[in-house]
Formats: structure tokens, C-alpha cells, sequence
């Protein structure tokens, strides 16, 4: 297995001090979750439809001191929600304790502002990286990490 892509290298760095995340939009790339569950952190990783590389992640995940539940959940939804549905969609005992940060890995355009939004609901930081040719629609404070890559810091 070869060396992490800078991008992910950065966001991983990023999200270092924070103990408890959600990302949104994990896809079938979970590297960024795992690594940090690598960490010691807990971790629950997001998207519309989970992908058996999410889970299978998750699943290899439970032998660290961290850990990474995966779950599906439209963050959409869950930033327009009271609350249960963030615990329905993600554990209760996932947000009991509060989560720290709020993440995405190339972030799309149209998913900041609802992704930005959980992180408040939530009195979380959010942090991500977009696609590279977007610029972010939300205001964002810019972190230079790595081979040029940038990480934003929504909150």
C-alpha cells in the first residue's frame, strides 16, 4: 500500500485535535476516517448510501483504541433537523458526549452550506477540502497544508 495522497495527508493533520467527528460524504473512500480512528478517535462516517469499502473500514477499524461506525444519513437532512434525527441517523451514544468536528473530503458546492449548518447544530468545528476546481461557497478561513493543499475551516 502506497503513501496517503497529500490532500488526505492534510486533512488528516487537520483534524488531529479533535476526538469526536462526523464525516459527511464518506463514498468509497474512508481513508481519512480510518486514519484517524487509526488515531484513537471516533469517528462516524456519512453518506446517503454506505459502500461496502465504508464498511468494510468500519469493520477493520474495531481492533484500534479508536473506533468507526458508518451510517447511513443525507446531511440535508440532518441539518435541518431537531436532533433526533442526527441520533437516529448516527447513535445516540455518537453524539451524547458531543461531537468535536464536523468533516468532508472534497467537499461539492452544493453540500457545504448544509454541511456547515450540522457542524453549528452540533457546536462543532468543520473543516474540508473541495473538488479542487471549486471555491468554497461559505465563508471559510484557508489553512495551506501540504503540497499546496488547502483546507478550509468553516467554523
Amino acid at each position: 500500500m502506497g503513501s496517503p495522497p497529500p490532500s488526505e495527508r492534510a486533512l488528516v493533520a487537520a483534524l488531529d485535535p479533535y476526538e469526536r467527528l462526523i464525516e459527511v460524504g464518506v463514498g468509497r473512500r474512508p481513508d481519512v476516517a480510518l486514519a484517524l480512528a487509526d488515531r484513537g478517535r471516533a469517528v462516524v462516517a456519512v453518506d446517503v448510501t454506505v459502500s461496502e469499502s465504508a464498511r468494510e473500514a468500519a469493520t477493520a477499524a474495531q481492533s484500534g483504541e479508536g473506533s468507526l461506525r458508518v451510517a447511513a444519513a443525507d446531511v440535508t437532512a440532518l441539518a435541518a433537523d431537531d436532533g433526533r434525527a442526527i441520533r437516529d441517523a448516527i447513535g445516540s451514544e455518537s453524539v451524547g458526549d458531543g461531537v468535536d468536528a464536523v468533516y468532508a473530503r472534497n467537499l461539492p458546492a452544493e453540500i457545504q452550506r448544509p454541511t456547515v449548518a450540522l457542524a453549528e447544530r452540533l457546536d462543532a468545528a468543520c473543516l474540508f477540502t473541495t473538488l479542487g476546481f471549486e471555491e468554497p461557497v461559505v465563508d471559510v478561513r484557508r489553512r495551506s497544508r501540504e503540497a499546496g493543499t488547502v483546507v478550509y475551516v468553516a467554523r
